[in-house]
C-alpha cells in the first residue's frame, strides 16, 4: 500500500472511507512532491546548458562482438517490457467468461466492447483530442515565458505548471472535486471537468519540451527580426513558433499517449456518460471481465503505436531542417 492508494480508498470508499484523511495525506504527498521539485530547480539553475552545432558529439559504430554485446542488455530489457502488452493483445482473442479464459480463439470480447463500451472509445479520443490543441497552444506560449522572462514571473509559471505532473492523480482528482462541485460551477462528472484534468495533468510534457528546445535558440534571431520593424507579436508567431514547432510537437504527442491512457484522475472525475477506455478498463477487471478489458488495453496499445509512427513519419523531415 502507497499513499496515492490509501488516498483514493479513504476519498472514494463507500463504507469506512474517511475524506479528511484523504485530505491530510494529500497534503504530505503535494509537501513531499514540491520539495523534490524545488531541490531540482535550485541545482539546474545554477547552470546554464547550451547545445551547439559547432561541436556535436561523436558517433561511434560497433561491429562483431562489441556491438552484439552493447545490443543484447538493450534486446532484452526491450523484450521484457514488450511481453506483457503481447499477452495482453492476445488474450483478448481468446474466448472468455465470468468464469476466466477458456480454450480457443474468438472475436467476442471486441464485439462486447463495440457494443456496450463504445461510448468510453469514443469520449476517450474526443476528450483527449480537445485537450491536445489546448495544450498545444498554452504549452507553446508558457514555454516562451518560462525561458525568455528570466525574473520571478518565469520561475513561478515554472512551478506552477510542474506542480500538476509532480502530484499523484488522485490528488489532483480530489483538488478538482473540491473545487468544481458546489454552485456556480458544478463540474463533477462532466465532459469539460475530464478535459480540464487531461490539460492540467498532462500540459508540462508539453512546456518541458517546448522549453528545452527554446532554450538552444538564440534570442539574437528575434532580435533580429524585432530590429527589422516587425512586431513582437509578427515575431513570436513568424519566427519563434515556428522554430520551436519540433520541440512542441514532440511533447504534444507524449501528451497524447499518456491523455488516451489516463486513469489516476479520471477515475474519481468521471460520470455514467464520460467514462474513458482507462475507466471501463479498471472496471471491467474489477468485474473480472478480463477479454473486454484485455480488448480495450489492446486498442489502447495500437494506438499508441499508431500516435507514435504519425509523429515520427511527419516530424522527421522539420526536425532535421531546424
Amino acid at each position: 500500500m502507497v499513499l496515492p492508494v490509501l488516498v483514493y480508498n479513504e476519498y472514494m470508499s463507500e463504507i469506512g472511507g474517511n475524506a479528511h484523511l484523504a485530505s491530510a495525506l494529500s497534503v504530505v504527498v503535494v509537501l513531499c512532491s514540491t520539495t523534490v521539485l524545488l531541490v531540482q530547480k535550485y541545482f539546474v539553475s545554477r547552470k546554464n546548458y547550451v547545445m551547439t552545432a559547432m561541436r556535436p558529439p561523436k558517433e561511434e559504430v560497433l561491429h562483431g562482438g562489441k556491438r552484439a554485446l552493447v545490443t543484447l542488455p538493450v534486446m532484452l530489457v526491450t523484450l521484457i517490457g514488450i511481453m506483457p502488452q503481447i499477452v495482453v493483445i492476445v488474450s483478448s482473442f481468446i474466448k472468455c467468461d465470468f468464469t476466466g479464459f477458456q480454450k480457443g480463439f474468438s472475436l467476442e470480447s471486441y464485439v462486447t466492447i463495440f457494443n456496450r463500451l463504445w461510448t468510453n472509445i469514443r469520449n476517450t479520443f474526443v476528450f483527449s483530442s480537445i485537450a491536445i490543441v489546448f495544450i498545444i497552444i498554452l504549452g507553446m506560449l508558457i514555454s516562451y515565458i518560462v525561458v525568455r522572462q528570466k525574473g520571478l514571473a518565469g520561475q513561478l509559471m515554472d512551478l506552477l505548471i510542474m506542480f500538476p505532473f509532480v502530484i499523484p492523480g488522485a490528488v489532483l482528482g480530489i483538488s478538482l472535486i473540491v473545487a468544481f462541485n458546489k454552485q456556480p460551477m458544478i463540474l463533477t462528472g462532466t465532459a469539460m471537468i475530464m478535459i480540464i484534468a487531461f490539460i492540467v495533468r498532462k500540459l508540462p510534457y508539453t512546456v518541458r519540451s517546448g522549453s528545452a528546445f527554446l532554450q538552444q535558440m538564440d534570442v539574437s534571431v528575434e532580435e533580429a527580426s524585432i530590429s527589422l520593424g516587425v512586431s513582437p507579436m509578427k515575431t513570436f508567431v513568424n519566427v519563434t513558433a515556428r522554430l520551436m514547432a519540433p520541440g512542441v510537437l514532440s511533447g504534444a504527442i507524449l501528451s497524447w499517449i499518456t491523455c488516451i491512457n489516463e486513469l489516476s484522475s479520471s477515475v474519481m472525475l468521471y460520470g455514467g456518460k464520460t467514462s474513458t477506455i482507462s475507466v471501463a478498463i479498471y472496471t471491467e477487471v474489477v468485474r473480472n471481465s478480463f477479454g473486454t478489458a484485455a480488448a480495450l488495453a489492446s486498442i489502447l496499445t495500437v494506438s499508441t503505436v499508431i500516435s507514435l509512427l504519425i509523429f515520427l513519419k511527419v516530424s522527421k523531415g522539420r526536425v532535421s531542417v531546424v
